[in-house]
């Protein structure tokens, strides 16, 4: 339980560091999108390392929400903090929105579709 709810505020973490070190350009030009990764690599990378671990933190959260969610409508026993924490992990979401809305849009279709992507292998087996 404590791991998961360590992976729950680490996909927090992350979140705000991918807001913060993708660059938001407004209006949206290519260009200027890409002159933004090459001019400061560093922050392109940092920010992209906290994608992806952010994503598997926080789509392994969904995952586990799913399963559960699956397993109690089956009528088997499911976790619920399972089902609270995965509530818990897509309202985080709504923290970020205000620190960047499209970083955040990002970052919450990447999480949904790791989780929703993991739950496939897992519910074949069964």
């Amino acid at each position: 339980m404590y791991w998961k709810l360590f992976r729950l505020l680490f996909g927090l973490l992350c979140g705000y560091l991918v807001v913060n070190w993708i660059p938001s350009i407004n209006p949206f030009r290519s260009e200027e999108f890409l002159g933004e990764f090459i001019l400061n690599p560093i922050e392109f990378l940092a920010g992209a390392m906290a994608l992806v671990i952010g994503m598997f933190a926080k789509g392994g959260l969904i995952r586990d929400g799913i399963l559960a969610v699956f397993q109690t409508l089956q009528g088997k026993k499911g976790f619920v903090s399972d089902i609270i924490l995965a509530i818990g992990s897509l309202g985080c979401f709504f923290l970020l929105l205000p620190f960047g809305f499209w970083q955040t849009a990002v970052f919450f279709g990447f999480c949904c579709l790791y989780g929703i992507i993991a739950v496939a292998p897992i519910s074949a087996e069964n």
